[in-house]
């Protein structure tokens, strides 16, 4: 039977330990190496597809999980791409992406990613605030071009999440003042060189509450009145929560009859809004339960009345626990043992904080050379990965029919040591007394 909670819909345990995708986790470290970041690509577009029936507009958050093989599968499942930088664009256009599928968002973005998103035609930039409108405004006319955009607002929701990532409170970073964005809307509708197409807002990532999202869209609705606009699109953002212990998800379908209901309100309040105007930013909900992530124990001790359990990655492919303290749950992957025990497990860098779980629940007689995995590490581990160490960041791998395609390779030491400009040229060791600093 497939595993519930915070795993893959294909995961299974059985004689030959996890089996994902149809293929055995065994098989996918011996041929690929550990740490490997797995995806479930049928439970992957199988999440796409419930979303994109249940909103009439879907725009794929990317930075949840920024390679080809995702964007590709978003986009034919019918999704837009919302991009959080000029470098997520240009992935997009590399990965084959129609430019005006493409919105670009951020609260500081740069005279060049301005210039990229006019140049490339996309399809909507997302504008933070006063300024970036005047400054995109400009540019757009020197092109001779009418640039769409949603105005970002602050929407004064706050959500129950953690700090890090909660997004619409009244001192977000984010978007233009709530106060400020009827003036800001009708200033947007006057200009030239952009056409208001919506309102967007975001209240938070890893959100379970559904009213949280009816709050923001009562929000938006109010800016567009207070303005006099009639927005073709209106944005509640994303941060769909999921399961990483035993959180109840989002309800996907509960949240869309939620939302169309209070449309419907709004409408007979005499809100000219249209049916297709609603629009959603998922990222997390869709690539998070499907990928986890497979490693090597190389140690384990005792500390007093402490275990560890050591594994060959940590916080350079899965920076998430140390950054938000968050939780995932971590299993062995062979066969299911008779006898386990509470162990820590933590990764292989110079950090104390280099903790990727805690209280696991693993086999007593674990040894070096175990194969052991992490549940819900599709959403915000690649993008957060790093090189520290000099490890390199983990290969990617999706799964499907008991085929396994190699998504993106495994960092090398060549890969990591490319954009060092010394390394390489000629070095003559100083004599020793000139190594010595001055005084000594």
């Amino acid at each position: 039977m497939p595993e519930p909670g915070p795993w893959p819909a294909s995961a299974v345990w059985g004689p030959e330990g996890l089996v994902v995708g149809g293929v055995s986790a065994e098989a996918l470290a011996e041929r690929f190496g550990t740490p490997l970041l797995v995806f479930d690509e049928g439970d992957l577009r199988a999440r796409m597809r419930v979303v994109r029936t249940a909103f009439p507009r879907v725009a794929y958050a990317v930075k949840a999980m920024t390679c080809a093989a995702v964007v590709r599968a978003a986009l034919e499942e019918g999704f837009d791409l919302l991009c959080a930088s000029g470098g997520e664009v240009r992935t997009c256009l590399r990965a084959g992406a129609p430019a005006g599928r493409l919105l670009l968002h951020g609260n500081a973005k740069s005279d060049e990613e301005l210039a990229l998103a006019v140049d490339e035609r996309i399809g909507w930039v997302v504008v933070d605030d006063a300024d970036e409108l005047e400054r995109l405004d400009a540019m757009a006319r020197a092109a001779g071009v009418v640039q769409p955009i949603i105005l970002r607002v602050i929407p004064e929701v706050t959500v129950r999440t953690h700090e890090a990532i909660a997004t619409g409170h009244v001192e977000s970073k984010f978007g233009t003042p709530l106060a400020t964005a009827p003036a800001v809307s009708r200033r947007a509708a006057a200009l030239e060189g952009v056409r208001l197409e919506g309102l967007q807002a975001h209240a938070g990532s890893q959100v379970l509450d559904a009213d949280a999202y009816v709050s923001v869209l009562r929000v938006l609705a109010g800016v567009a009145a207070a303005a006099s606009i009639e927005p073709a699109i209106l944005d509640v953002g994303g941060g769909f929560g999921v399961t990483y212990a035993d959180e109840e998800p989002l309800d996907v379908v509960g949240l869309s009859d939620a939302l169309r209901g209070e449309l419907t309100r709004l409408r007979a309040e005499g809100r000219r809004l249209a049916d297709g105007c609603l629009q959603v930013e998922p990222g997390r909900a869709l690539v998070a339960n499907p990928g986890l992530t497979l490693y090597r124990v190389l140690a384990r001790k005792q500390v007093g009345e402490r275990t560890f359990v050591a594994v060959d990655g940590g916080m350079s492919d899965n920076l998430r626990p140390a950054l938000y303290h968050a939780h995932h749950e971590v299993r062995s992957a062979e066969t299911p043992a008779a006898a386990t025990m509470p162990v820590t497990v933590v990764g292989r860098h110079c950090e104390s904080g280099d903790v990727l779980a805690h209280a696991a629940d693993l086999p007593t007689g674990l040894a070096r050379g175990a194969l052991v995995v992490a549940a819900a590490t599709g959403a915000y581990t690649y993008p957060l990965a790093s090189i520290y160490n000099r490890f390199g960041r983990p290969a990617v791998v999706g799964v499907c029919d008991g085929r396994a395609t190699l998504w993106v390779r495994r960092e090398e030491a060549d890969d990591m040591d490319r954009l060092d400009v010394i390394l390489g040229t000629a070095w003559e060791a100083a004599p020793s007394g000139a190594r010595r600093g001055a005084g000594t």
